[in-house]
């Protein structure tokens, strides 16, 4: 009988993200009849130290120091964290792109012609969702507001325009926290659908809402990133969220690092999971001003963009655009645009480039 697995799992348990990854890596481990050791990632031990005793590494691997322990163990590790630039270790994560995209299909279904987003400029995966919803915008011919940490974007004709700082000048003393915020929901175009990039920073922009008097859905339509069931249930109103994939990452890692365990080399040593969908809630439950026939056309515009500019597989690209599975994007691509995606994508990639 073959030797069982010991693998260290690095994670914080109490966070939703994390708990629903363990269980994605649960269902993996339990099969393959790995000991799996819990760490909280909070406060971790120097996992060099488990070199010779653990034979695997899944983990929230996002902090410098815990990085280099993971490189010097020289144990296969997969690392679960949201995306960020420069990367070392094999990962599996959010498709923070298709989370973006999806967010913009769902704003747009609801008939709205003015669009924002609120995110954190130094997070990548936060300027990943902006590039995804901000794109998907600019191909159905909308413009979009962008705040991030402070930084306006005024999103004249939908392109990026000049940054300048939001908010007030700086005082002496500690000024709101909403402040910037505050001055930018105040100027935005109303109504107005506006994506955040994590459920806490959409409970920011409710909290201003509430303060500035504005009717949510009437006048500012919120959406969330994350699902957080407890945070948007008892949110005023209750907050509508991009649920994320987590227990396909927690099994997407598991798998890849028995892989590495057994030796393999991996044909990709990072997988970008597509979001589970929309959990439409009351901040985002307006009636939808756009008939069905709209709604479909901003589907398949987003499908379009997508297999012309990116090498995701259909099913992908029929989460991302807003259909149901991949079965129902084939059908209704196929009578929209007389071709199927996979042969679009053909044409496409066929046709010459133009000139520099």
């Amino acid at each position: 009988m073959p030797e069982s697995k010991r693998v260290a799992v690095v994670m914080q348990p109490v966070r939703l993200y994390c708990r629903g990854v363990l269980r994605g890596v649960a269902s993996v481990s339990t099969r393959a009849r790995w000991e799996c050791i819990l760490i909280a990632a909070d406060a971790p031990p120097p996992v060099v130290d488990l070199a010779g005793f653990v034979h695997g590494l899944i983990g929230h691997f996002s902090e410098k120091l815990l990085l280099e322990h993971v490189a010097r163990s020289r144990v296969p590790a997969v690392d679960i964290s949201p995306a960020r630039r420069g990367a070392r270790l094999p990962r599996v994560t959010t498709d923070d792109a298709a989370v973006g995209r999806l967010a913009a299909t769902h704003l747009l279904s609801l008939g709205l012609t003015n669009f924002g987003f609120f995110g954190t400029r130094e997070s990548h995966y936060s300027q990943l969702r902006e590039q995804g919803f901000s794109q998907t915008l600019g191909a159905a011919g909308v413009a979009c507001h962008v705040l991030l940490n402070g930084t306006l974007n005024d999103g004249s004709n939908g392109n990026p325009a000049t940054r300048v700082e939001g908010g007030a000048k700086a005082r002496r003393g500690a000024p709101p926290a909403h402040e910037p915020l505050e001055d930018w929901v105040r100027r935005l175009p109303k109504p107005i659908g506006i994506m955040a990039s994590t459920d806490s920073r959409a409970l920011d922009l409710l909290a201003v809402c509430r303060k500035l008097g504005l009717d949510v859905p009437g006048s500012v339509a919120v959406l969330g990133v994350d699902n957080d069931d407890v945070f948007c249930e008892l949110a005023n109103p209750p907050l509508s969220s991009i649920a994320l994939s987590t227990l396909r990452i927690g099994y997407e890692a598991a798998r890849m690092l028995d892989r590495l365990m057994a030796g393999e080399t991996l044909e990709e040593d990072e997988v970008l999971v597509p979001p589970a969908g929309v959990v439409s809630r009351r901040s985002s439950d307006i009636p939808s001003l756009l008939d069905p026939a709209e709604i479909r056309r901003a589907q398949v515009e987003t499908a379009r963009q997508m297999l012309a500019e990116t090498d995701e597989p259909m099913s992908r690209v029929a989460v991302a655009a807003g259909f149901i599975n991949a079965k129902q994007l084939g059908a209704i691509f196929h009578r929209e645009e007389g071709v199927t995606p996979s042969a679009h994508r053909r044409r496409i990639r066929a046709q010459p480039l133009g000139p520099r």
